[in-house]
């Protein structure tokens, strides 16, 4: 199944991300960012129906936000019950990397877990590592 993808976040975050994954996984073309709160953007709402708008009936749109409780994730909630749209909360760089390159056959809920509990290993405190900080 085809995805798309939504970057959501407050100031200029989604856009900073989006330049970064380019730069590691190259063209992003299937991504959309929207840069919450900033001067001359568009609504939220606006862009969220604009993809949705053009979602086909074989896609699914995993949409991923900045904080969970955050206004952007709480104007997407409305969302959340549409069939084949999937709401993930307080991405990071690892996560978006594993999700955007996996393999579109797999099931989007399958790849969100595995990815979600893979990321979460990848938040270490690395001080903690070393012997000498015990």
């Amino acid at each position: 199944m085809e995805r798309k993808f939504i970057i959501a976040s407050h100031g200029q975050l989604a856009s900073g991300v989006q330049s970064s994954l380019e730069l590691i996984i190259g063209n992003t073309g299937h991504l959309t960012t929207v840069n919450a709160y900033t001067e001359g953007n568009e609504t939220i709402a606006t862009a969220l129906d604009a993809v949705l708008d053009t979602l086909q009936p074989a896609q699914d749109l995993i949409i991923f936000t900045d904080l969970l409780g955050g206004s952007i994730t709480n104007q997407v909630l409305r969302h959340a019950l549409r069939e084949r749209v999937h709401i993930v909360a307080g991405f990071n760089l690892a996560l978006l990397i594993e999700i955007l390159m996996a393999d579109p056959g797999t099931p989007a809920a399958e790849v969100i877990t595995a990815a979600l509990a893979n990321a979460r290993e990848q938040m270490v405190y690395v001080n903690k590592l070393i012997p000498s900080h015990d």
